[in-house]
């Protein structure tokens, strides 16, 4: 069963939910690099907070992937890179059978507010795309992963699939295919499937989309870790524990789409 996951943000998150929030992002976006020790308590001292809304953070983060918690140790944020290719093929695997089923059912649970902020994250996604800005491109792509899955209502399907594509997520930041399928295009045709509340045509392109995925993966030599591949951008990251003391929270942090 995954580790309890902080419940989605409105408007007064929790203290535990916007240390996720900054947190999650700081992994995803790769200013805490594969490998980093997170010290439990370098991030409350930055943070101004306890050690306990920490402690939950990281337990969530782990239910996710995104970190890896041993005892006696701490947490440490997963390496992963060419050298971990199978364990990144089984991840989409398992996605490619779980994730055209949440489009499917998104195409006839959606709300036209849900709706709405995928479009916002297409938009953001594509504009990031045309300006070669991968944390951005990155971080618009959790986004809409993360609303079309629970657009699909599915509360066991949403607790069984997040972890996996978070971990896919992780792999990304982390590794560059040299040759790469057109992602946001396939995105595109899912939302149009899905605004159009047709389950069978936004399933089959959501397991196209990952087909896809699967086949630029296992083509030999396409993997290689980002700092050598395109678009890794890696200037202005300071190592872990110089990052970690100068995490702030901001007053009003934006939260990621809530499922309301």
């Amino acid at each position: 069963m995954p580790s309890r996951t902080p419940s989605p943000s409105g408007k007064n998150p929790t203290v535990e939910r916007r240390v996720f929030d900054l947190l999650n992002a700081e992994i995803l976006d790769l200013r805490l690099e594969p490998g980093a020790h997170i010290v439990t308590e370098t991030v409350a001292e930055s943070l101004g907070v306890s050690r306990l809304p920490v402690r939950e953070a990281l337990r969530a983060l782990a239910g996710r992937g995104l970190v890896e918690v041993h005892p006696h140790r701490g947490a440490f944020i997963p390496r992963l890179g060419p050298e971990d290719l199978d364990r990144i093929v089984e991840t989409v695997e398992a996605r490619a059978r779980l994730e055209p089923w949440a489009a499917e059912l998104a195409a006839g649970r959606h709300r036209a507010d849900q709706l709405a902020e995928l479009d916002a994250a297409l938009a953001l996604g594509l504009e990031a795309l045309r300006n070669g800005n991968r944390p951005a491109a990155n971080r618009a792509h959790r986004a809409f992963l993360r609303l079309l899955t629970l657009m699909s209502g599915h509360t066991t399907l949403i607790e069984t699939l997040e972890p996996l594509q978070y971990r896919t997520m992780l792999a990304f930041v982390s590794v560059v295919m040299t040759a790469e399928p057109q992602g946001w295009e396939s995105h595109r045709l899912v939302r149009d499937a899905v605004a159009d509340r047709d389950g069978a045509a936004a399933s089959a392109a959501t397991r196209r989309h990952l087909d896809e995925v699967l086949e630029a993966l296992r083509l030999p030599g396409n993997v290689v870790a980002a700092t050598a591949g395109r678009g890794a951008r890696t200037g202005g990251r300071k190592p872990g524990g110089r990052r970690l003391a100068a995490l702030r929270l901001e007053a009003g942090p934006a939260a990621e789409p809530s499922a309301k």
